[in-house]
């Protein structure tokens, strides 16, 4: 039986370190639960090359817009960088396509996109989702091309799935412009060395304060409030954690599945309903590694159109050449050898191009600690709305449990501004609940 804290945080991700920094900065005690070897969880930068390579979140979105990361990044003496805005290439798998046509496809999406957003502010059936908006006939994407060049529409209008991790059938059309008036976008940057760096730093200020402690591969088994109104966790090498209060920033993906007996007393019954419903989407990142350049670097990112999914190649490293890959939902499965030849093929069709000297790759899908990426955009389906991010972040117990993690952030769901928030919304909860336990 360990020691007594303020605080047990279950996970270590950027929402469990975001409590727990902000939480011991306040002078509260923290026992961090992690599951993994590592910290960061869905933020994971593989340094086996040398140079950072992001295969969990990746950019800082919304640079220039009041994305949390930054503020965080200045106060832990963290370096970050504006990225320069490129609009990249786009390719099917034979070629690139030409500037005229890719030109007249941005125009389309562009206005394609308007126009679901104009029309999705009206009342809508449940049942309609963005691909009966924007794959429709009568869509803007279409407007002034050919039926081949219809074909590279569609498939550029996938590329939203990239983000989404769902597709276009799936995601809600009525709610799927809910917050981009809110979300962080517009320019991009990076934390310099990687979010690992920052993973690292926010679990190096809350331990110097004295009040935080971290614990890594301790599978959490159990969670139950006690008779006296504490909170236990139960691990599976049966250590028990005691709390006055605790915080879940278990992934929805893996909440998902578990037995309906993991918390004592069980979730309410709206929370479990929501939690079943709620999707995660799929995505995967490769790095790959070459000994010699063998694209033009200038014309990067590359954009490749695929009949079941989309391909992003952003090239990272020129010395030593590198190429990271976003892998959509309908791609995920895929080979580094695979992806490496459908990049060449539509890249560089009349070059002999070299094999990747080396690769990594992330597994989000099947990693039981994610089982996903990230929360998806609401899915079609009766009931469903942006509210069920807000029921996911509920306390229960008497707010003794609270919920943190990106899929409890209404606004900036799926997102590290998601996560850094959630931490913080739930940091400033107990505080005050631990606070008022005191005076009364």
């Amino acid at each position: 039986m360990s020691a007594s804290s303020d605080v047990l945080i279950i996970g270590a991700g950027l929402a469990g370190l975001s409590a727990a920094y902000n939480l011991s900065k306040a002078g509260k005690t923290v026992q961090v639960v992690e599951a993994r070897d590592r910290i960061g969880g869905r933020a994971w930068t593989d340094y086996s090359f040398g140079f950072p390579v992001e295969l969990g979140c990746m950019a800082i979105h919304g640079y220039n817009q009041g994305n949390p990361v930054l503020g965080y990044a200045k106060t832990l003496g963290l370096e970050t960088k504006l990225l320069p805005a490129s609009p990249g290439t786009l390719f099917t798998k034979d070629g690139p396509l030409d500037a005229d046509l890719t030109r007249r496809l941005h125009t389309n999406i562009f206005l394609a996109m308007s126009h679901m957003n104009k029309v999705t502010s009206e009342p809508l059936s449940d049942s309609s989702s963005a691909a009966d908006i924007l794959l429709s006939s009568s869509s803007p994407l279409y407007t002034g091309l050919s039926e081949t060049e219809k074909e590279k529409a569609t498939a550029l209008a996938r590329a939203a799935e990239i983000g989404w991790g769902i597709s276009l059938e799936e995601a809600s059309a009525h709610w799927s412009g809910w917050a981009s008036g809110v979300a962080f976008a517009g320019s991009d940057g990076i934390v310099v060395g990687g979010y690992g760096k920052l993973v690292a730093a926010l679990r190096a200020a809350a331990e110097e304060t004295g009040k935080a402690s971290f614990v890594l591969n301790a599978h959490v088994s159990k969670v139950d409030k006690t008779n006296d109104g504490r909170i236990q966790i139960h691990t599976s090498n049966g250590q028990v954690y005691n709390g006055r209060a605790a915080l879940s920033t278990i992934p929805l993906g893996t909440l998902k599945k578990l037995t309906d007996d993991f918390f004592d007393p069980p979730l309410p019954a709206r929370k479990s309903s929501v939690i079943s419903r709620t999707a995660v989407g799929i995505l995967e990142k490769f790095g790959l590694l070459y000994d010699s350049l063998w694209w033009d670097p200038a014309a990067g990112p590359f954009t490749i159109l695929l009949e079941n999914g989309t391909l992003l190649a952003i090239p990272i490293s020129s010395s030593p050449p590198c190429l990271h890959v976003l892998v959509s939902h309908g791609l995920t499965g895929l080979s580094a050898d695979t992806i490496h030849n459908i990049l060449s093929q539509a890249i560089a069709p009349e070059k002999m191009v070299p094999k990747p000297i080396k690769a990594v790759a992330s597994r989000w899908k099947d990693d039981e600690l994610s089982l996903g990426a990230t929360s998806s955009p609401v899915r079609v389906g009766e009931g469903r709305s942006p509210l069920d991010f807000a029921e996911l972040a509920r306390p229960v117990w008497g707010g003794l449990l609270g919920f943190a993690g990106e899929a409890t952030e209404l606004d900036h769901r799926g997102s590290v501004p998601g996560a850094i928030l959630s931490g913080e919304r739930e940091a400033r909860r107990i505080q005050a609940l631990l606070d008022w336990q005191y005076v009364v």
